[in-house]
C-alpha cells in the first residue's frame, strides 16, 4: 500500500480531539480524566446516539475540545452508535467537526484485538496518538508492552496510561498538541488484490484528489456502505472501474483477505513489542473471582443476594436522612408562610410549592443510594458479569445478552435504557427490548414505592419493606419476561446474533467517578423536581383550589354541622375543647366540600367508577392523572390534594394524612390491600409521556408506542383488579 503523507506537526490553533477505541478499553475514563467536570452530554442531532464533549486545558495554555465517540471494534459499522463513530472520524457529520487529532485508546492487556481498529484509523491519515491504557492490568497479567518500540513502528506517539489512577495524562496532553500523522500502513495484501486496489485508487485519485484514494478503493471493493462511498461511486469513471475490478476478483472474499492481511501485520507488531513476564503463567485475581461470580448456579444466587441487599439498604440507610430532610422542609415552609395572611398566595406556597415539590424531594436520599450502588457495581466490572449470567435466561424469551445493560439502565430511567438499545445489532431484538424496558422499575417510581411501603408497612421493619420493594422490581421483570416471550411469537425469531461480551478486569470503584455519576443522575432528578414537578404542582394546586365555594354554600355547610354537645356539668376546659372540636369539624367539612367542588375533585369523581374496582377513590384518581406526566408527580399530587383538603393549622404530614383518610361510611380509604393494588398498578402501567416520545422516535412511528400504552395499562388494570378483589375477600 502507498506511503502516507509525511508527518505534520499540529502545535498551533484550536484543536478538536476525538477519542476512539474498543468498548471496555477505558476510553470514557480517559475522557473524564482529560475533561474533569468540563463536559456535557447530549444527543447527535436527529438520532438518539449519545454525544459527549468536553474541554481540556493544555500545557501551552490552550483549551481543546474533546469528543468521546461511542465504542467500536471496527470502522465497518453494524449498530447505530458504531455508525456515528465512523461518520465523525471520516468527517461525514455536519454537526461535528472533522477531528484534528485522533486519540486511539487501546487496552494494553489485549493489544492484538485493539490494534485492528488502530489499523483502520491509520488509513484515515489524520494526526494520531495511541493512549496505551490499563498498563497496570497488563502488568498483573504478565504482559509488558514496549511503548517506545510500538511508537517507532507506528510512527506516532504511544503514551502509557493508568486511566483510573490519573497517571500519564500530562504526557498524553503533550502528545496531543504535537501529534503527527502515522507512518505508511505496512500490511501487504496479496498481489492480485493489491494490484486491483492500486488501479482503482488511481481512478479515484484522478476524480477526487482530496480523498485518501487507496483507502477509498479498498472500501469500495469490500462493498462497505457509507455516504462518502456512495458519492465516490458517482465520480467519473469510478463506477465502471469498480465493476471491472470486481469482475476480475470474482470468487475472492475481499473483506476476509483484508482482515487476514491486517492480522498478519498485527501479529508481527505484537511479537516485536510485547513480552511475557513471570506473572504470565499465574491465574489472575479476575479469573479466580469469576470462577465464583459467573458460575451458572452460584453466580445467579450471588446476583440475587446483591440486589436484595441493595433494596433493603435503600430503606435502612436512607430513613434518618429522609427524616431530617422532611423536618427541614417543614421548617422552611413555616418560615416562608409565617407572615402571610390567609388566601390564595399562602395556599399556593404552602400547598402547591412546599407540599407538592417537597413531598418528592424528600425521597432524594433513596434515589441517590440507588445510583450509588449501580454506579459502584458498574465501575467495579461486575455488571458485565451480570449480563453474561443473564444471557442464558434472556435467550429463552427471545432477547439477547446485550439487552441486559439497556434493561438495567432502565431501572434508573427507561429513556437512557431505550437509547442504549442501539448497541443491539438485530432490529427484532432491539424492538423487543424497547417494548419491555418501561417494565423495569425506574427511579421515578421509587418515591411512590417508598411512600406507600413506608406508610403502610413501617411496622414490619426494613427487612419486610425491602422484600416488598424487591417484589415490585421482580414483578416488573416477570412481566417484561412474559411480554418478551409472547412477543417472540409475533415478532418472529429473526436472525440469531451471537452474544460477544468483553469482560473488563475487576477494580476498586473510583470514588470520584462514582460520585460524579451519583451527582449527575440525582441532579437530573432535582432539576426535574425544580422544573417539571414545580410547574405541574402549581397547575395541580390551581385545579384543586378553584373554583371556590360560594359564601351561601359555606354558610349552608356550617349550619348543617351539629352543634357542640357540652354537658351541663362540664368544666370550662371541657366546654372550650368541645367547641373547638365542633369548629374543627365544620372547617374540615368546608375544606372537603371545597376540594370536591374544585376542577380536580370533579375530574376525580368522573374517574372514580372506573377505578373503584381497584380500591382507588377519587383522590387517588387525581394522582393517577398527574402521574401520566411523570410518575413521581403522583406523590406531589397527593401532597397537594390532601393538604388543600385540610385545615392548615391541623395539616398532617402526607403519610399520616393517608392513614387518617376515611370514606363516607367511616372506613379507611387506604388499607394494605389498596396499597399493594396501587403498587401493582405503578409497576405495570405506562405513565411517562417522555418515554413514549422516545419510543416513537426509536421505532419510527406512533404504532408501537400506542400499543405499549394500551397493553401496559390494560395489564396494570387487570393486575390491580385481581389483587384488590382477591385481597378484600381474603382480608375483608
Amino acid at each position: 500500500m502507498p506511503a502516507a503523507a509525511a508527518p505534520v506537526s499540529l502545535n498551533t490553533g484550536t484543536l478538536t480531539v476525538a477519542l476512539a477505541g474498543n468498548p471496555n478499553s477505558g476510553k470514557t475514563t480517559v475522557f473524564n480524566g482529560l475533561t474533569g467536570l468540563r463536559q456535557k452530554v447530549a444527543n447527535y442531532p436527529g438520532i438518539t446516539v449519545e454525544k459527549k464533549t468536553g474541554r481540556c486545558p493544555m500545557p501551552d495554555g490552550r483549551v481543546v475540545d474533546i469528543v468521546d465517540l461511542p465504542g467500536t471494534y471496527s470502522l465497518v459499522p453494524h449498530s447505530p452508535d458504531e455508525v456515528v463513530a465512523m461518520q465523525v472520524l471520516r468527517g461525514l457529520r455536519a454537526d461535528t467537526p472533522l477531528p484534528d487529532v485522533i486519540v486511539a485508546v487501546v487496552d494494553a492487556s489485549n493489544l492484538a484485538r485493539n490494534l485492528y481498529l488502530v489499523s483502520q484509523l491509520i488509513e484515515l491519515d489524520h494526526p494520531m496518538v495511541v493512549a496505551l491504557n490499563m498498563t497496570d492490568i497488563a502488568a498483573r497479567r504478565g504482559v509488558a508492552v514496549d511503548a517506545a518500540a510500538l511508537a517507532a513502528r507506528l510512527g506516532i506517539a504511544v503514551v502509557p496510561l493508568i486511566g483510573h489512577r490519573r497517571r500519564g495524562f500530562d504526557a498524553l496532553k503533550a502528545a496531543i498538541i504535537s501529534a503527527t500523522r502515522p507512518a505508511a500502513p505496512a500490511w501487504r495484501l496479496p498481489d492480485p488484490l493489491a494490484a486491483e486496489v492500486a488501479a482503482l485508487a488511481a481512478v479515484v485519485a484522478d476524480a477526487a484528489p482530496e480523498t485518501n484514494a487507496t483507502a477509498t478503493a479498498l472500501r469500495l471493493l469490500a462493498g462497505e456502505d457509507g455516504a462518502d462511498l456512495a458519492a465516490s461511486r458517482g465520480l467519473d469513471g469510478v463506477s465502471a472501474a469498480l465493476a471491472a475490478a470486481r469482475g476480475r476478483l470474482a470468487g475472492r472474499d475481499v473483506v476476509q483477505t483484508d482482515i487476514e492481511a491486517r492480522y498478519h501485520w498485527i501479529d508481527a507488531l505484537v511479537a516485536a513489542t510485547v513480552a511475557a513476564t513471570p506473572e504470565a503463567g499465574r491465574r489472575s485475581l479476575t479469573e479466580r473471582v469469576d470462577a465464583v461470580l459467573v458460575h451458572r448456579v452460584a453466580g445467579l444466587v450471588i446476583f440475587t443476594a446483591i440486589m436484595a441487599s441493595l433494596f433493603v439498604t435503600i430503606f435502612w440507610a436512607a430513613k434518618p436522612i429522609m427524616d431530617a430532610l422532611q423536618d427541614g422542609i417543614t421548617r422552611l415552609g413555616a418560615l416562608l408562610i409565617g407572615g402571610l395572611a390567609e388566601g390564595p398566595l399562602r395556599s399556593l406556597l404552602a400547598d402547591g410549592v412546599i407540599k407538592g415539590v417537597g413531598s418528592v424531594v424528600v425521597f432524594v436520599p433513596q434515589i441517590a443510594l440507588l445510583f450509588l450502588f449501580l454506579s459502584a457495581l458498574e465501575d467495579s466490572g461486575y455488571l458485565a458479569r451480570a449480563a453474561f449470567l443473564m444471557d442464558r435466561l434472556l435467550s429463552k424469551i427471545g432477547l439477547h445478552g446485550k439487552s441486559f445493560i439497556p434493561l438495567l439502565s432502565s431501572f434508573a430511567c427507561a429513556i437512557p435504557g431505550i437509547l442504549a438499545t442501539r448497541t443491539i445489532d438485530s432490529r427484532r431484538e432491539r424492538l423487543a427490548t424497547i417494548l419491555i424496558a418501561p417494565f423495569m422499575s425506574c427511579s421515578a417510581r421509587l418515591p411512590v414505592y417508598a411512600l406507600v411501603i413506608g406508610t403502610f408497612f413501617a411496622a414490619q421493619g426494613p427487612l419486610v419493606q425491602g422484600g416488598i420493594l424487591l417484589g415490585c422490581y421482580a414483578l416488573g421483570i416477570v412481566a417484561a419476561a412474559a411480554t418478551a416471550w409472547i412477543g417472540k411469537r409475533f415478532l418472529g425469531r429473526g436472525e440469531v446474533t451471537p452474544f460477544i461480551l468483553e469482560m473488563p478486569s475487576y477494580k476498586i470503584p473510583q470514588a470520584g467517578e462514582v460520585a460524579r455519576q451519583v451527582w449527575t443522575n440525582t441532579s437530573k432528578f432535582l432539576t426535574k423536581a425544580g422544573t417539571t414537578i414545580f410547574c405541574l404542582s402549581i397547575l395541580l394546586w390551581a385545579l384543586a383550589y378553584f373554583p371556590r365555594l360560594s359564601d351561601e354554600r359555606i354558610v349552608a355547610i356550617r349550619q348543617a354541622q351539629p352543634a357542640a354537645v357540652v354537658p351541663s356539668d362540664a368544666t370550662p376546659e371541657q366546654r372550650q375543647r368541645a367547641e373547638a372540636d365542633a369548629q374543627s369539624a365544620s372547617a374540615h367539612a368546608i375544606a372537603s366540600a371545597q376540594l370536591e367542588h374544585s376542577v380536580a375533585g370533579r375530574v376525580g369523581h368522573l374517574m372514580e367508577p372506573a377505578i373503584a374496582p381497584l380500591g382507588f377513590d377519587w383522590k387517588i384518581g387525581v394522582g393517577l392523572v398527574g402521574a401520566f406526566a411523570a410518575r413521581e408527580v403522583f406523590v406531589s399530587t397527593l401532597g397537594i390534594v390532601y393538604s388543600v383538603g385540610e385545615v392548615e393549622e391541623d395539616a398532617l404530614p402526607l403519610h399520616e394524612a393517608l392513614k387518617a383518610d376515611r370514606r363516607a361510611d367511616g372506613k379507611p380509604v387506604w388499607t394494605p390491600v389498596v396499597a399493594i393494588s396501587l403498587l401493582v398498578w405503578f409497576v405495570l402501567a405506562m405513565q411517562c409521556m417522555s418515554t413514549l416520545a422516545v419510543v416513537r422516535r426509536e421505532t419510527g412511528g406512533w404504532g408501537w408506542p400506542l400499543f405499549q400504552l394500551v397493553y401496559m395499562n390494560a395489564l396494570a388494570y387487570a393486575g390491580a383488579l385481581l389483587v384488590y378483589q382477591i385481597g378484600t375477600r381474603l382480608y375483608p
